[in-house]
């Protein structure tokens, strides 16, 4: 990947529907430059797909938290480990998680959720934290996205 694959994929993250000549008359290069870079990048994996970014609140979501989830209490630790993994991609299929991940703890997953209100946010906590697998969840409110656009929808 070269400066201009570099330059194109900012511009496509910040507006994947802008037309390649707009982006070539940018880049000061011709569009099937411009068309050929871009399918090159979708082919070779680097760019794995195109999205619409939705504003939480357009959904219903108003208020967010990061949550940090503790999986433990298995007899054997490859258990909780596995568990951890699994109850993961369980809390993935919920939209109001915009982002959801494993750190090399093997037994924390971090995730960031949205909620209609402060009710709601509790409520789904609450339901987290029955489950015989969780140890502990914490969590830390947010009440605006100062960067990271691409996961809140909301560019402002």
């Amino acid at each position: 990947m070269d400066e201009l694959d570099e330059k194109l994929i900012r511009i496509l993250q910040k507006d994947a529907k802008r037309p390649f000549t707009q982006i070539a008359e940018e880049l000061n290069k011709i569009d099937t430059t411009i068309h050929y870079r871009a399918k090159r990048l979708e082919t070779n994996g680097t760019i794995t797909r195109f999205c619409a970014l939705i504003r939480p609140e357009a959904l219903g979501y108003k208020t967010g938290a990061i949550l940090k989830i503790e999986i433990g209490g298995h007899i054997l630790p490859e258990i909780s480990k596995d568990r951890t993994r699994t109850f993961a991609k369980e809390l993935a299929q919920n939209d109001s998680y915009l982002m959801i991940a494993v750190g090399d703890e093997p037994m924390i997953i971090h995730a960031l959720m949205m909620a209609a209100d402060e009710e709601d946010l509790n409520e789904r906590v609450e339901n987290i934290r029955k489950s015989p697998d969780v140890v502990n969840v914490s969590v830390v409110p947010v009440s605006s996205v100062v960067k990271g656009w691409e996961i809140s929808g909301s560019p402002d």
